[in-house]
């Protein structure tokens, strides 16, 4: 079953570009789109590590081999 984001791409990249530009405070921004500080600032992370295609949604989670994961 695909994953569905709660937020869209345009708001997460608006919201991020907003904080990263100065023109509104982290909480100010976060509250203003109902996201959580911990979600926000994962997006921020993510931007600033990946750029802008950190923040697009994966239809599907990241699947592991048995060896990425380590054997049990």
């Amino acid at each position: 079953m695909p994953r569905k984001s709660k937020f869209s791409y345009e708001v997460k990249l608006k919201a991020v570009k907003q904080y990263l530009n100065g023109e509104a405070s982290f909480v100010s921004i976060a509250k203003a789109i109902g996201a959580g500080k911990t979600t926000f600032r994962q997006w921020i992370y993510a931007f600033k590590d990946h750029g802008p295609e950190a923040l697009k949604s994966h239809k599907y989670n990241q699947r592991y081999s048995k060896d990425t994961r380590g054997a049990s």
